[in-house]
């Protein structure tokens, strides 16, 4: 139900970008009639690598501006060595990088794109002493990317990971008493993300340390 997307730019055109930013992608060859077809995604890759970006694309993308590029990439129509035009980046879900708190990233099912972007690039510039990763699916077994969570654990002394259903998440967040003295960034489905920030401000997150990004 979700494909990664691996694009690599020309060396001599790489996209400058924060990590947990967004861009618009658009193909023209994937729809016969020639019309130009966009969708708006999360970058989940490193700002390390602006040569090799990769993004998350869910068979059933909620949003109808990105609905008709996600059938083109999972239909075929988005062949191997095809170009895709890429517009950006935009977008304030970024890392506070002067903050000495520790982080904690929570992710509703695709929304896991733009976090696994945050992570990848704090721990390539050690930005917290601790990292939690909590993602939260709506099925059992819903994260797509389970191996890549669990060796993030085992290789950093500091870094915990969680997987639960959403059911679980907001009484797991309300017995979580470091989250108040943490920042904290979550990302999902639009309609998922409002209940969840605001049990965590219930909890004691103060506004200023809570990041949303809806998608």
């Amino acid at each position: 139900d979700v494909m990664r997307l691996h694009l690599q730019t020309p060396r001599s055109n790489r996209l400058r970008f924060l990590a947990g930013q967004r861009v618009t992608l658009g193909i023209r060859a994937g729809i016969r009639d020639g019309t130009d077809v966009h969708g708006e995604f999360s970058v989940a890759s490193c700002p390390c690598d602006d040569r090799n970006l990769i993004f998350h694309v869910s068979r059933n993308d909620r949003r109808a501006a990105s609905a008709d590029f996600s059938a083109c990439l999972f239909d075929g129509r988005i062949r191997l060595a095809d170009d895709v035009s890429v517009w950006g980046p935009w977008g304030t879900f970024v890392l506070e990088n002067s903050s000495p708190r520790p982080l904690v990233f929570i992710a509703l099912d695709d929304g896991f794109a733009p976090i696994n972007s945050l992570i990848e690039h704090a721990i390539a510039v050690d930005a917290a002493e601790s990292i939690a990763l909590y993602w939260a699916s709506a099925q059992t077994g819903g994260q797509y990317l389970p191996n890549l969570c669990r060796a993030w654990a085992e290789a950093l002394d500091a870094f915990s990971y969680r997987a639960l259903v959403a059911d679980e998440l907001p009484a797991v967040l309300g017995a979580n008493i470091a989250l108040a003295c943490s920042d904290v960034y979550l990302a999902g489905a639009a309609q998922s993300v409002g209940p969840i920030a605001d049990a965590l401000l219930a909890t004691g997150v103060p506004p200023a340390q809570l990041h949303v990004e809806p998608l």
